[in-house]
């Protein structure tokens, strides 16, 4: 499978440490070797870095790593192939970008969907895959229901936008496992199929007023992360949680 990551606050952070941290799992100390991408968002736009080699042998992502950019929203995965003939190239790496209603939308994946590739579903939409993996495939059936069921240019709400997304994800859990993290430089919609961590820093009394917000598949410091409740999408905002629905 692979590994997820994101952070939502209301003041611009850098994620350096927790990089530095997701980076050996990328093929030293875990198996998701098959390349990383991260994206950090300016307002709605998102400025994407990836590559399809290893995070643990990246001097790219070293790089990036060290480079104190500062978001307030970031969205990384780093991604073992699977099945494995849908291998390493930069068109099959996460996180993927699309534009919707004059924001860049960048979708995370960790999961299988076995069968969909064969549904067809996409046949006609507007929404196409670029590389060969179901993720991607599943991005675009996200984002044709987002486009088919909101009009351009309407204003819309977190709640109307998981109104809009909630029938497809229901309808990808059934091929299989649908862990995902979608993002539009505002906010976070975060869907816990099975495996998300959640790590909630408050405003310190110390007069620090930075909220933040962290995910991760799997904890990634010794910190109080929470288990996410299976099958419920979460919405996220300036490092707060908004919604937290049943899937």
């Amino acid at each position: 499978m692979c590994e997820l990551f994101a952070m939502s606050a209301n003041q611009p952070m850098d994620v350096d440490k927790y990089l530095t941290l997701l980076m050996p799992r990328g093929g030293k100390i875990g198996p998701h070797a098959d390349g990383w991408g991260v994206a950090y968002y300016e307002g709605h736009a998102s400025r994407v870095f990836k590559d399809a080699n290893p995070a643990a042998e990246s001097r790219y992502l070293r790089m990036l790593a060290r480079s104190q950019l500062k978001s307030t929203v970031v969205i990384a995965h780093i991604r073992k192939a699977n099945p494995s003939v849908v291998g390493r190239a930069t068109a099959n790496t996460h996180p993927f970008e699309r534009e919707w209603n004059g924001y860049s939308w960048v979708f995370a994946h960790n999961g299988k969907l076995p069968g969909f590739e064969e549904s067809g579903v996409l046949r006609h939409s507007r929404f196409q895959p670029m590389g060969n993996t179901d993720s991607e495939l599943a991005f675009c059936y996200l984002m044709e229901n987002l486009a088919s069921r909101i009009d351009y240019g309407e204003a819309v709400t977190p709640a109307r936008l998981v109104e809009a997304i909630s029938p497809a994800v229901g309808s990808l859990c059934r091929y299989g496992e649908f862990n995902f993290i979608l993002g539009n430089g505002e906010y976070l919609f975060v869907h816990a199929h099975t495996h998300l961590h959640e790590l909630v820093q408050a405003p310190a009394a110390s007069g620090n007023l930075q909220s933040t917000v962290l995910l991760a598949t799997a904890p990634l410091t010794q910190d109080n992360w929470q288990a996410l409740k299976p099958g419920s999408i979460r919405v996220y905002r300036d490092g707060r949680g908004m919604e937290a629905l049943d899937g």
